[in-house]
């Protein structure tokens, strides 16, 4: 392809930076495939390549922007702060941040925030790669198209420097060879020292990402292929290739972000609702752990890394923007600049690390450390109906789908939660739907409905609605129980009642109402027989009638059939009824 100009690509570093120019035809687009022979011959060469185990740190850029602060992920590590002007989001890779701003593009020790070099350059930073040895740095150009890649030493040497019209993404590097990703389809492996091409890869899946992870490299964005002897099968679709499961999430949450676009400074809502897995590094292509994490804003959620399942969910003080699958676990970084250390399987506390201030944005880079095994302190019923609780509209989206999750248990705790959801007038409009609605199907917990039913309404106090009793009818009349007759009853003639639930108490008492009821069922008719103007108390006028027909007390509708205060519509309604 042909080489952007120096000056004109706006990127270059300033003259006598050394290195060489590098113009080829690595990024040939009308390249053929050569059915993986290229990269077979390369991987055969490389596999007793060792890649490098990277630092496990965070960093992230504290509120206003001026500076990046770090911590190393050890126990009672010291934060570190370095001020630079800033133009996108600092990256992380191997035992260097980098980031660029001002003119200039840094790298900084990732586990001390000491510098080891700076250098002149424009445009903003996509992502890095880094062996220990060498940085690679991919930055867009000013001017927003084609790609700028400079290949740095630690003592801040460019061995090469790297232009072209093509949008290359998040690099890797590793023993003097930089993996490169470009058109969503190709990762070309590219001699830094020779300066040209070696082999390439052609890949099936979206992929603008190289990285090092656990040892191995990976190439991906929505799914991750693993670097080892399948890599030749990835024209066929037969990599050594991990997919994470399809299932309903709220966002929808992304694995990775696309590879070639800088990250803004501040964290967005594609940062705090995410998707977490750590590959496998050996063996057969998988999920570390068997599970997945995904995150939306302070809720967290365990998944099986095969089917998607539910396996926990907990919530953090504040929004979750950054993290990263870790051996056994997660560590996931919040806005306060907490970085918390869950449990794969329970999704326990396992530990926490700090950066010792708010932040603007988190990247989490955990490559050896192993999360220990933390026992869950609360049952799955409980950390459910915790989570759908949590005040905040923004999370009305996540906790309907764990709102099912939590209706899909049986246990009596459970139907509690839901009535105290469906009742609590702290709980988002939005919510109190899902949650009469996953109520009104519920065929256990009957002493939790039955003591729901005694509310009364504090005006006083307030802290609970009404009790959610339309939805509990239903389940109750569906359950068949009879206990529940007389404080439906008692809800019929409450002139508070909501209509829309009123409805649906006396279709309840149709089966349920025994002659104990049949008082209030002959008050309820007499009182609205003749005002009734809506369609909901004319169908609980219905019902009404049917439970007294049932119970043998018809005389008492049919004595008003040839009254003038009852209303033609129910007189209309109920002579088919009282004449059976």
């Amino acid at each position: 392809m042909k080489r952007a100009a120096i000056l004109g690509a706006g990127l270059a570093l300033s003259a006598g930076c050394g290195g060489g120019q590098t113009q080829g035809r690595a990024f040939d687009p009308l390249w053929s495939s050569d059915e993986g022979v290229g990269i077979a011959a390369f991987r055969a060469s490389f596999a007793g390549t060792t890649v490098p185990i990277g630092a496990d740190v965070a960093i992230g850029v504290e509120a206003g922007g001026k500076a990046i602060v770090g911590v190393e992920l050890v126990a009672k590590a010291t934060p570190w702060r370095f001020e630079h002007a800033l133009d996108a989001r600092p990256a992380l890779a191997g035992g260097v941040a980098v980031g660029a701003g001002g003119g200039e593009v840094f790298a900084l020790d990732a586990r001390t925030g000491r510098e080891l070099w700076r250098r002149p350059a424009q445009g903003k930073l996509r992502g890095v790669g880094d062996d220990g040895t060498t940085t690679l740095v991919s930055l867009e150009p000013v001017s927003g198209r084609g790609s700028t890649l400079l290949a740095v030493t630690r003592d801040g040497a460019v061995v090469r420097q790297i232009e072209d019209d093509s949008q290359v993404g998040t690099p890797a590097v590793v023993a003097g060879f930089a993996f490169l990703p470009w058109k969503g389809q190709y990762v070309t492996v590219y001699d830094l020292v020779r300066g040209r091409e070696t082999a390439r890869v052609l890949l099936r899946q979206q992929t603008s990402r190289a990285f090092a992870q656990g040892g191995a490299l990976f190439f991906g964005e929505l799914t991750a292929t693993r670097f080892d002897d399948d890599i030749r099968l990835g024209a066929a679709g037969r990599a050594s290739t991990v997919t994470l499961p399809a299932r309903e999430l709220a966002g929808p949450p992304r694995w990775m972000t696309p590879g070639h676009d800088p990250r803004p400074i501040a964290s967005g809502a594609d940062d705090k609702i995410r998707l977490y897995a750590r590959p496998t590094a050996t063996g057969p292509a998988g999920v570390d752990s068997g599970r997945f994490a995904a995150t939306y804003y302070r809720v967290v959620i365990g998944l099986d890394a095969q089917t998607g399942a539910f396996a926990w969910t907990r919530a953090t003080g504040a929004d979750v923007i950054g993290g990263a699958a870790a051996k056994g676990g997660f560590a996931l970084c919040d806005a306060d600049g907490k970085v918390s250390f869950l449990d794969a399987a329970s999704g326990g506390l396992a530990g926490e690390a700090s950066l010792g201030r708010a932040i603007e944005d988190c990247v989490v880079q955990a490559e050896a450390i192993v999360v220990p095994r933390a026992p869950r302190t609360k049952a799955t019923a409980e950390s459910l109906a915790e989570v759908v609780a949590l005040p905040g509209a923004e999370l009305v989206m996540a906790q309907k789908l764990l709102l099912r999750e939590l209706a899909s248990l049986p246990d009596e705790g459970v139907t509690r939660a839901i009535i105290d959801l469906a009742a609590s007038d702290r709980t988002p409009p939005a919510l109190v739907a899902d949650a009469r609605g996953v109520l009104a199907s519920r065929r256990s917990g009957a002493p939790a409905m039955l003591e729901a039913l005694a509310w009364r309404y504090d005006h006083l106090a307030g802290g609970k609605r009404r009790p959610p009793v339309g939805p509990i009818a239903d389940a109750l009349a569906a359950i068949g129980d009879p206990r529940a007759a007389p404080r439906l009853a008692a809800h019929l003639l409450d002139p508070e009642c909501p209509i829309e639930d009123l409805e649906r108490v006396a279709a309840a008492l149709v089966t349920l109402a025994g002659r104990d009821e049949l008082p209030a069922l002959t008050t309820f008719f007499a009182l609205n027989r003749g005002t009734v103007d809506d369609e909901p108390t004319a169908n609980a006028i219905v019902s009404v009638t049917r439970a007294l027909v049932r119970l043998g007390a018809g005389e008492v509708v049919a004595a008003t059939m040839g009254d003038g205060f009852t209303q033609p519509i129910v007189k209309a309604r109920l002579a088919p009824l009282v004449r059976r």
